[in-house]
């Protein structure tokens, strides 16, 4: 990404950013809950779930930050 570039598109690669962590989090979170009432393991696949979301989530968002980085 050049210094000099368009402000809105910086703006719009952070709130892509934001948006992939927050749904992946609660996406995992979600899915967490529900094997939780499935399996009788209340909260423990809620936090494995929301961990994995978080990670994974980061993960995305270190992958999108890298590909722009390169233009």
């Amino acid at each position: 990404m050049k210094r000099n570039g368009n402000p809105w598109k910086v703006v719009a690669v952070v709130g892509s950013m934001g948006t992939e962590v927050i749904l992946l989090a609660v996406g995992g979170a979600w899915l967490g809950n529900k094997l939780d009432a499935s399996w009788g393991t209340k909260p423990i696949l809620l936090i494995v779930g929301a961990i994995l979301g978080l990670g994974l989530g980061f993960l995305s968002a270190f992958m999108t930050l890298k590909a722009l980085m390169k233009d």
